[in-house]
């Protein structure tokens, strides 16, 4: 089996821009599937991705891990990890496909029927009121999740000193705690907006309010500071969803800088390497929790490797978008009670819906 060659397609989804799938085609007939991370600003991905179109041209889908080490170094710059990580999935979909099995068998096989996801309110309105915030969290709740993000200081001032200046974020907090009730876990994204000081105050503000997590209160930039409030905040913290190279999570790991890794298949280099950012988290205590806010593919990508993992918290999934989400995909999402199921389907189990792509087609340059 050979390459024949790549093909890049996108749907516009919303203020936040595309996402972009990519199809490796075979001269077997057989075509793997893979998501590149989109959004609205991506050119640099996509000329990524053309040029390692060319040199995959003519070879053998499955020599996967020949592709990724040579494209996946340390030097390699942030569009071709994120070029590789989208056809590396391809490259793992093609793999099971041509051997029918899901790409879970091919990585050990499953520990556990279906994965819990959370669901990131965050990208579904553009009205960041707490009111809005509480009612699409209600909503999500009533269709079953058992677990909420939304990143309430979005929209305010970078560097916040003081839970005073946190204010606004903290009352959307209050109005999605008040609204989902007890029973449902709260996340909180901070987006890296704090200072050290103003990550504790904030942090100690929220004590009272059960948060299951707080996301990248400050910037990674300086590894210091992330340690520092891990250590002094009192709530669990999770982080890393851009970072690279496994040696990028192992500085994370052996400083003790997060409590969750948040690896995401679209960064890190695809499949392989996010099983191995796990693994390799997994032997120092700490649950991997895969950041990816994107399409259906890019989700399939991430269940398919935590089915396997162990040590798996919990997977993002982008809520309340599009009201297409279920249509673009066959077969739709199987979401019971806040779990995705995987089937039985090979690959990583989904297609796209032609009629779907050609409905909402972006332009891609």
């Amino acid at each position: 089996m050979r390459i024949t060659g790549v093909e890049l397609t996108a749907v516009r989804v919303n203020h936040l821009g595309d996402w972009v799938f990519v199809y490796v085609n075979t001269d077997e007939g057989l075509r793997g599937l893979g998501e590149l991370r989109a959004g609205r600003n991506y050119a640099g991905r996509l000329r990524a991705t053309k040029e390692l179109a060319e040199w995959l041209r003519g070879r053998d889908p499955r020599r996967i891990r020949d592709f990724s080490d040579r494209f996946t170094r340390i030097d390699c710059d942030r569009d071709t990890f994120g070029a590789v990580s989208a056809l590396e999935q391809a490259l793992w979909d093609l793999l099971g496909k041509s051997l029918e099995v899901p790409v879970y068998t091919l990585l050990g096989g499953p520990v556990r029927d279906d994965v819990r996801l959370y669901a990131n309110i965050n990208r579904a309105s553009q009205d960041r009121s707490p009111e809005n915030f509480a009612t699409l969290a209600a909503r999500a709740a009533a269709e079953g999740f058992d677990a909420v993000k939304l990143a309430p200081f979005d929209g305010m001032h970078r560097n916040i000193d003081s839970a005073a200046e946190a204010r606004p974020g903290i009352a959307r907090v209050q109005a999605v705690r008040r609204a989902i009730g007890s029973d449902v876990d709260l996340l909180v994204d901070c987006h890296s907006h704090f200072t050290v000081r103003g990550a504790l105050e904030t942090a100690a503000a929220l004590q009272d309010l059960d948060v299951y997590w707080f996301e990248q209160p400050v910037s990674e930039d300086r590894l210091d500071a992330v340690v520092e409030v891990n250590r002094f905040c009192g709530l669990l913290t999770a982080g890393g969803e851009g970072r690279m190279a496994g040696s990028e999570f192992r500085e994370v790991l052996e400083n003790a800088a997060m409590d969750v890794v948040m690896p995401d298949v679209t960064v890190v280099g695809g499949i392989s390497n996010l099983k191995a950012i796990a693994e390799t988290a997994e032997t120092f205590g700490i649950p991997t929790a895969p950041h990816g806010p994107f399409g259906p593919v890019a989700v399939s990508a991430g269940m398919q490797v935590m089915l396997t993992h162990p040590g798996f918290l919990i997977l993002e999934y982008g809520w309340g978008e599009i009201g297409w989400r279920t249509e673009l995909t066959f077969p739709p999402e199987d979401i019971v009670n806040g779990r995705l199921r995987p089937g039985r389907r090979p690959g990583l189990g989904v297609e796209l819906n032609p009629d779907l792509l050609k409905a909402h087609a972006a332009a891609l340059n």
